[in-house]
């Protein structure tokens, strides 16, 4: 055993009560780090000294969080994380988690608005909408197909996926056109994806339907991977250029307030709301 060295200052010194529960969290995050790991291990990462962080050790031990293995005196997690993550995974459900999230969206643009997933085998499926609260809206239906290259939440999740997935993806789908505004080409289709991960979003400009606009921002499941994306579409004469970045503000945190049901933390700042719109309107033959 190392000389002890006096214990770091609480990690959340917000309040000093809750210091041993910043301990404790510290301590199972050094034995999940390090796994197998030893006292030393434990106590450097937490920033304890080792008889402190063999105390909290021993408490973790009695309700099973760490197991220390008796031949080599190291540490690994214990079963009761596996039986808290087994219960916690089932208990957030991200189309429940959305719905206030999109009813919110519909109160302040009054626009349709919906949530898109990835489903096996490279399909784009509406799992929930909410109307607009015009007389002129988008119709989206649950369970509809979205176009992966003609769509904001296609086009939001090709361009939030590592570039090798979605090039894969692209060229395994059909690039129909629609209107004349529609990318049927993978190059053209490849520079709007770039300018959508520039700006932060993604825009359906006239692409799905003449005199439709529609802008998408991706969202992320529990192993951090692309696999969600709102939307808000409305008619092009209210879906302007000066309403897109305030619209896409409002897409990106209805995105990070979902991934945070997971504990992930926040990608990238915001897109800006005073940035011009940038977009390739129609296809460069």
């Amino acid at each position: 055993m190392t000389d002890a060295q006096p214990d770091a200052p609480a990690l959340s010194a917000q309040n000093t009560g809750f210091q041993g529960i910043d301990r404790m969290v510290a301590i199972v995050d050094g034995v999940r780090e390090a796994q197998p790991a030893t006292l030393a291990q434990v106590a450097r990462a937490s920033g304890l000294s080792e008889p402190t962080a063999l105390r909290y050790l021993h408490a973790l031990r009695d309700h099973r969080i760490v197991r220390r293995d008796p031949e080599t005196g190291a540490y690994t997690l214990g079963m009761r994380l596996y039986e808290w993550g087994e219960s916690a995974e089932g208990a957030y459900d991200p189309i429940q988690a959305a719905g206030p999230l999109l009813e919110r969206l519909v109160d302040e643009h009054g626009e349709t608005v919906e949530l898109a997933g990835l489903e096996s085998g490279g399909r784009l499926i509406v799992l929930d909408a909410r109307p607009g609260t015009h007389g002129i809206s988008k119709t989206a239906r649950v369970g509809d197909d979205e176009e992966w290259h003609a769509t904001s939440v296609g086009k939001a999740l090709l361009a939030a996926m590592p570039i090798a997935q979605s090039d894969a993806l692209i060229r395994g789908v059909r690039l129909r056109r629609f209107t004349e505004n529609s990318l049927t080409s993978v190059a053209n289709l490849q520079r709007d994806l770039e300018l959508s991960r520039q700006r932060g979003y993604s825009i359906d400009n006239e692409e799905s339907e003449i005199g439709l606009r529609c802008v998408g921002v991706a969202a992320r499941d529990r192993n951090g991977d692309p696999a969600f994306a709102f939307s808000v579409s409305g008619p092009s004469y209210r879906m302007t250029d000066t309403a897109i970045p305030q619209i896409a503000q409002s897409l990106a945190r209805a995105a990070a307030q979902l991934e945070r049901g997971w504990g992930l933390t926040p990608r990238a700042p915001e897109p800006a709301d005073d940035q011009p719109v940038q977009h390739d309107a129609k296809e460069q033959l």
